[in-house]
């Protein structure tokens, strides 16, 4: 079986990611990747894919397959919309600020935000883990119409705190799981009144800079950095082009990015894999399984659950046994990025994993309305691939 073990053999190749840096290539895995995600793309009728390994930061392995848009090839340095990746970039950002003092994980939001409702009660580690109980907006059916009717619409941190406010609180703070969009919404808000700087700016110097990473930018319209990878999707009941539908509905204002495989790869595997930019007692609280047991299934709540080590979060990212993961899925994008830390591998290298991918129209031939992230379902099976004594689990369900 493939593993993490055999040594690369250093070959200069385009994309390696942050800093340009070349890639290391190790044939067997260069021959896992390139099989598995060609099989991939045959078997789920896929647009484009580009997949990436590193171990211990360096670029194992790589790929890109399909169309960019009207016959122009993917390229591995094509942008794409990285969703809850940047999740990640958030939370390391409020890691940072109470490594400075900035504020205080457990304290009360009321003193950022005296008008959010609950913030007497509410904590940035709350939100930041998703037990803080607002109501998640996405699944809201007045807000699912609102962006089907129109997906090209701007909202605002205003507007998504104010559709999640407008339902009761699903639960008291801290006493209950789930994945709430809106937590990190409200999250945004607290951290730019604490540093008194935009959200964009302060993921920008906290995060981007310091891992050089050059390609990941945040947006405050639709638009995708040359050269784009094009997403279309059957989501509206109709194909249709989904590029530049706003997906500022995603995350807070500044956190709203576009990126690259290398880039996705390079910054997961240095925080999540190596414990860079952050001191030992935050990369532990950022990895930890310390929720798992926590939560219940509650009436009313799609996404609470009892978190388990094959499916728990830690702060800002999901843990998957020994690997933390994130996986984006909406607009015609898909992809995940799935981390091994050096410290839980055998032979002390971190693993990191990530693809992309898009869709064509035959994708969707028997979807039955619900889209699959075939990128995440390449990942996971990747990790048995290239770490088979340490795979990561399949989602609950």
């Amino acid at each position: 079986e493939p593993s993490a073990q055999p040594s690369p053999t250093p070959v200069d190749e385009p994309g390696g990611g942050a800093g340009g840096e070349p890639a290391t290539i190790d044939p067997e895995l260069q021959a896992l990747l390139d099989e598995s995600a060609a099989a991939q793309v045959e078997a789920h009728a896929l647009g484009s894919l580009i997949g990436q390994i590193r171990v211990d930061g360096d670029v194992v392995a790589q790929v890109a397959l399909g169309e960019a848009v009207g016959g122009e090839p993917v390229t591995l340095d094509g942008r794409f919309r990285n969703g809850a990746v940047a999740i990640t970039y958030v939370s390391v950002a409020m890691l940072r600020l109470a490594e400075e003092g900035v504020l205080d994980l457990d304290e009360p939001i009321d003193r950022w935000l005296p008008e959010i409702r609950d913030g007497d009660s509410v904590t940035p580690r709350m939100l930041a883990n998703m037990t803080a109980g607002y109501h998640d907006y996405v699944g809201d059916p007045v807000f699912e119409d609102a962006l089907a009717a129109d997906p090209f619409r701007t909202w605002t941190n205003d507007d998504l705190i104010e559709v999640s406010l407008s339902a009761p609180r699903l639960f008291p703070a801290g006493e209950n799981w789930d994945y709430s969009h809106a937590d990190y919404v409200v999250l945004g808000e607290v951290l730019e009144a604490a540093s008194g700087e935009s959200l964009e700016a302060l993921i920008a110097r906290e995060v981007l800079e310091p891992l050089d990473l050059e390609q990941t930018v945040a947006s405050e319209d639709p638009s995708i950095p040359a050269p784009a990878v094009h997403a279309f999707t059957a989501e509206r009941g109709v194909w249709e082009d989904s590029t530049y539908w706003n997906p500022s509905w995603t995350l807070p204002e500044g956190a709203v990015q576009t990126s690259s495989i290398g880039d996705v790869t390079a910054s997961f595997d240095a925080i999540v894999g190596r414990g860079e930019l952050l001191e030992p007692a935050s990369y532990d609280a950022l990895i930890a399984p310390d929720l798992v047991g926590f939560g219940e299934p509650l009436d009313g709540c799609r996404a609470c659950m009892t978190l388990v080590p094959e499916f728990a979060y830690g702060l800002g990212a999901f843990l998957s046994l020994d690997w933390v993961m994130q996986t984006p899925l909406f607009g015609g994008y898909a992809s995940a990025v799935a981390t091994l830390p050096a410290e839980r591998a055998d032979d002390g290298r971190s693993v990191t994993i990530a693809v992309a991918v898009t869709y064509t129209e035959d994708s969707f031939d028997d979807w039955g309305g619900a889209l699959v992230n075939w990128g995440e379902d390449l990942v996971r099976r990747l990790t048995a691939d290239v770490v088979p004594d340490s795979p990561a689990a399949q989602p609950p369900g």
